[in-house]
């Protein structure tokens, strides 16, 4: 068994919508926490919250994260052994990429997320100046 699938399976993650898998692993009424695993052909479907999320790298390949404030204009970040957390601000577009096998990093969120902060693009969306395949 693959080391991702072998995280998979102890953590008992399930599917996000977003894509890939993960479990929440800590929740009150003022943060949140996930582990989140995205496998080698997988990616993070464009999405955005409406609050701040703070990505942290635990194991797995770097994590390419792209970002868009207004739709338009992008940023890439790689998250891993030499950038190990980085904050989403708040309705910020973002979708993200392994750059090997997988890449398992915990997201942070406060206030506590609730699935009705998540606003997930169009299928076909992406950012007018982004020109990169997912």
């Amino acid at each position: 068994m693959s080391v991702s699938k072998s995280l998979i399976e102890y953590h008992k993650m399930i599917p996000h919508p977003e894509g890939g898998y993960y479990k929440e692993v800590f929740r009150n009424k003022y943060v949140s926490h996930i582990y989140f695993l995205l496998e080698e052909q997988e990616y993070s479907h464009w999405h955005r919250i409406i609050k701040n999320e703070l990505l942290h790298f635990y194991s797995g390949s770097p994590i390419k994260i792209f970002t868009s404030k207004d739709g338009v204009d992008c940023e890439t970040i790689e998250l891993g052994s030499n950038n190990l957390s980085h904050n989403i601000n708040k309705n910020t577009w973002f979708a993200m990429k392994s750059t090997g096998a997988y890449s398992l990093i915990g997201c942070t969120v406060a206030p506590a997320f609730i699935f009705d902060d998540l606003e997930l693009a169009p299928n076909d969306w992406k950012p007018l100046n982004f020109h990169k395949k997912l």
